[in-house]
């Protein structure tokens, strides 16, 4: 009888020590990599691996990294991965073990197998299984010194082509806890050939943002600061995500009072300035189109409805939209382009980087009586809004991560 339990009992302590083995070699190949927030849960078909990547520029980058450190790992098994944006869930990515199998016996290629993999915005189940689950490398308390570019050209004036603005912003970027985060940027004037504020240095964006993520793909965020736009106050914002992104709707409202810095001296009003919108988004996946459709309180109490259609070229991000706020039609386009620099250093304390996008609006309807009506005006809650960044359409990531799997 004691024979025949040592047989029973040895067989299930290798497999449980084997077990562990797997889950904390990949725990030490994330980590070394530099992915933070680090949670591996191994199951005898599945391994689930749930982290942050504040290395790659462009999430889909990482995603392909994880997959190869861990088919690397030969790793046979069904693959989840749960990416997290400010340590909360945004998609998560399965890949079969039949097809990691058929790759590591050399049946398919890496792009093959890219070609399979599943992305769902869907991962309320994922947060369960992971609720309990020890985290390595936490992102909390670290920092982030940002190096921010900001241009701005403007042809308002009759005495000049054009008004001129260079600038350098840099910004502390810390994570606090779960969903939180607080930004400090301070705006140094390079050149410009415009008067007021723009030759002092003065305070950018100063903000607090907590981010929730509730069942059901709803997302909350709430920001209190200082924002961009000559704008100080509280913005709330409300959105749900389909499971595949091919559409979003949601809305958000603010309470916000000027804040400016004429004459060298920072001057602040009461918040009593009211905004909100509602929005419309549909993904178009084919052709990788982004059309935003908004209607919106402004800044200064005009109404308006703006149309966005957005196409995006790989990392590049151009596009086109028209408008009509307060009896006024307006038009122009945007871009997001990606700055140089794949992969960053990883982080210890405190790291020094470059934002990974480059954003850039023109407005067409620039005369003199449009800017002093000041129409259409609104402001932005974070420094490194754009396009590019936080753009998880299951479609073009998945087109993203085989384009890379064949330049390996």
């Amino acid at each position: 009888m004691r024979l025949i339990m040592q047989s029973l009992i040895c067989p299930l302590a290798v497999l449980g020590q084997n077990g562990a083995d797997t889950a904390g070699n990949i725990h030490d190949l994330l980590v070394k990599t530099g992915f933070e927030d680090v949670a591996v849960i191994d199951e005898p078909e599945t391994v689930f691996v749930s982290y942050s990547d504040p290395v790659y520029r462009g999430h889909f980058r990482g995603a392909l990294e994880v997959f190869h450190l861990l088919l690397n790992e030969s790793v046979h098994k069904n693959i989840y991965l749960v990416l997290q944006e400010n340590r909360l869930p945004a998609v998560v990515l399965k890949l079969s073990g039949e097809q990691a199998g058929d790759y590591l016996d050399k049946k398919i290629s890496l792009a093959q197998l890219m070609s399979a993999v599943h992305i769902s915005y869907d991962v309320d189940e994922y947060v369960r299984l992971f609720k309990k689950t020890k985290r390595e490398n936490r992102s909390a308390g670290k920092v982030d010194f940002v190096i921010y570019p900001q241009i701005s050209l403007n042809n308002s004036w009759l005495d000049k082509l054009y008004g001129s603005i260079f600038n350098i912003a840099p910004a502390v970027e810390v994570g606090l806890w779960k969903g939180a985060s607080f930004t400090g940027q301070v705006i140094f004037p390079i050149w410009n050939n415009m008067k007021g504020e723009m030759d002092y240095i003065r305070a950018g964006m100063l903000l607090f943002r907590q981010e929730y993520r509730f069942p059901k793909n709803v997302f909350m965020t709430f920001h209190i600061g200082n924002f961009n736009a000559s704008r100080m106050g509280a913005d709330v914002a409300l959105k749900y995500i389909s499971g595949n992104n091919r559409w979003q709707t949601g809305m958000n409202v603010g309470l916000t009072g000027s804040s400016t810095f004429y004459s060298g001296k920072w001057e602040i009003s009461r918040w009593k300035r009211k905004t909100g919108a509602v929005f419309f988004r549909y993904n178009e996946p084919a052709y990788n189109l982004q059309f935003d459709l908004t209607g919106q309180r402004y800044i200064y109490g005009d109404y308006g409805i703006r149309l966005d259609c957005t196409r995006h070229f790989g990392e590049v991000a151009i596009g086109f939209y028209g408008m009509y706020s307060g009896g006024e039609p307006n038009g122009g386009f945007h871009f997001s382009v990606p700055l140089p620099g794949k992969k960053r250093m990883k982080r210890q304390a405190v790291r020094m980087c470059f934002p990974e996008y480059f954003d850039w609006e023109y407005e067409a309807q620039s005369g003199n009586e449009y800017a002093e009506r000041r129409l259409g005006r609104f402001y932005e809650t974070r420094p490194d809004e754009n396009r590019s960044q936080r753009y998880y359409t299951p479609s073009y990531m998945k087109e993203m991560l085989v384009k890379l799997a064949m330049e390996r």
